[in-house]
């Protein structure tokens, strides 16, 4: 199955994948009858903002969940990704579209753990993504005129106004 993730989404689940041990990865649905150790890639949820007078945020929470036999199991799969993520200062690497690393990264809120159900364990990931607005082409100006007044051409104007307004 071929599916398009966007490049931050892909990269933190390689990053939670290979930390965790790589578990069986399920993605947007968990099947009946799915194999442990596994991870579940839900689609994250995302709030969105204006930012700056360039670009806009999108914040997002994900909340991803890891199986296994027993809690305890589960909790040590969840516990590995999320040590790993704080070793690394909330630097969650970017890969490109072969799976490679660019050299560059993302910043996370720190991650929270919690059990949800016996042999369930949930990590939460939070990050705000900038992005930039389309940018509409200016046109430019070619010509321009710009009207001055040197300081004596401004009082002799200033000084037939105060005339003329003491004649009415």
């Amino acid at each position: 199955m071929i599916f398009t993730l966007e490049q931050e989404i892909a990269s933190a689940i390689k990053f939670i994948l290979d930390s965790s041990g790589n578990p069986a990865p399920y993605y947007w649905n968990v099947p009946q009858d799915f194999v442990v150790p596994s991870a579940y890639f839900p689609t994250p949820e995302i709030e969105s903002s204006g930012d700056t007078l360039n670009s806009f945020n999108l914040n997002y929470s994900w909340y991803i969940k890891f199986f296994h036999k027993n809690t305890q199991s589960a909790h040590e799969l969840a516990f590995a990704a999320l040590t790993e993520i704080l070793q690394n200062r909330n630097l969650i690497p970017l890969i490109n579209e072969d799976g490679e690393f660019t050299g560059k990264g993302f910043r996370i809120n720190d991650p929270e753990l919690k059990k949800i159900d016996d042999g369930a364990v949930q990590l939460t990931l939070n990050w705000d993504s900038r992005r930039p607005y389309h940018k509409n082409p200016a046109t430019k100006t070619k010509k321009f005129k710009i009207d001055t007044y040197i300081k004596d051409a401004y009082e002799n104007a200033l000084q037939n106004y105060n005339q003329n307004d003491t004649e009415d």
